[in-house]
């Protein structure tokens, strides 16, 4: 490699190509006491190039650079309510985005045994009603972050997409701490405001801005399996909770002087399936009004295909007499001898 002297630093010309897709040139550097610098916006391994001229002569030398950087957070997302054997897809949210290699292990239900990926993203379903909890380690290097998080499995279930005054936005972080104590204090409010026992509530504040929230209805039942909730009754519980929010009945303070309100913004398809074996009343009642119609419509045309249209009159026919018959030809007869004011071969109309 050529050694390059204090008195050559001046004519010398450096280029570098750092193997992410930025090259530059160094031309009559006035000092490499410090080296030449770059900062690497994403993970991987990179190769660099550097290619000197000057007036003894040139050379060039090849680096193969590894890039990594620290995994600082994880977040694990998946619905916060889904139907019994129902698909639900899990993945863990990186911050950074890129951090390089990564081993993820991955604890849900009632496994024993943990499910070990290289992938950021799994499916898995839920056989039974209730409460499960659904946890995620992620491995990079030396260090191991983790995420917790409690999904309710339900055959059937009402959600209703909630909406704030504005003020609420001024306090936002957007951060999940942030959310998970607001959610409670929504659900409190519910539960002050309507009386329906909180057992039957589920609160989930949304990332983003404008502050949003999803409130479930759930079919809760004892241990023992009893008390549960039927389809009829969560329509009642839905229609007390959109009640008391047209009402402006449900509101929190979120400090002193700072007042909340809480409203329906729209109601969403929840149940997310239909799991019933049999269809409603109502649809099948759709159905044969439908096929009712559609059966008096092909008879009304067919009736009508069968109406003769009026014709001419045949000279035969009597003055004023607009009824006529369409008859079948009769059969050729060899001809007789004709009769005095008669006709050699007679058709009927």
């Amino acid at each position: 490699m050529v050694q390059l002297e204090e008195g050559d630093v001046q004519r010398t010309l450096i280029q570098v190509d750092f193997g992410d897709g930025i090259a530059v040139s160094y031309v009559n550097l006035s000092s490499m006491e410090d080296g030449i610098k770059h900062v690497y916006q994403n993970v991987g391994i990179f190769r660099v190039t550097v290619q000197v001229d000057n007036s003894l002569g040139s050379d060039s030398a090849v680096l193969y650079l590894h890039v990594t950087c620290p995994l600082e957070h994880v977040h694990l997302s998946l619905p916060f309510v889904t139907t019994k054997n129902k698909e639900v897809n899990a993945t863990a949210v990186l911050w950074p985005s890129q951090v390089g290699t990564l081993t993820y292990v991955w604890w849900y239900g009632n496994n024993t045994e943990p499910l070990i990926t290289l992938e950021g993203s799994i499916s898995f379903k839920f056989t039974s009603e209730g409460m499960n909890t659904i946890t995620v380690q992620v491995s990079a290097g030396n260090a191991i972050l983790q995420d917790t998080k409690t999904i309710a499995v339900y055959e059937e279930f009402r959600s209703l997409r909630l909406a704030f005054s504005p003020n609420l936005d001024d306090y936002n972080p957007d951060i999940p701490e942030w959310r998970r104590d607001i959610s409670r204090v929504i659900k409190k409010s519910l539960v002050e405001a309507t009386g329906i026992p909180s057992q039957h509530i589920l609160v989930a504040v949304l990332p983003g801005l404008p502050t949003a929230a999803e409130l479930f209805v759930l079919p809760y039942q004892d241990g023992t399996r009893e008390n549960k909730r039927s389809p009829e009754d969560l329509e009642q519980i839905s229609e007390v909770l959109i009640h008391k929010l047209n009402q402006n009945l449900v509101h929190f303070e979120l400090k002193p002087g700072v007042q909340v309100l809480v409203h329906a913004a729209h109601l969403t398809a929840a149940p997310l399936v239909d799991l019933t074996p049999t269809h409603s009343g109502s649809a099948m009642l759709m159905l044969l009004s439908v096929v009712f119609v559609g059966l008096a419509v092909f008879v009304i045309y067919k009736f009508k295909r069968r109406v003769a249209l009026p014709s001419p009159p045949s000279p035969s026919a009597q003055p004023g007499d607009s009824s006529l018959r369409l008859q079948r030809p009769r059969p050729a007869t060899p001809p007789s001898s004709p009769k005095r004011g008669s006709a050699g071969a007679q058709f009927a109309i």
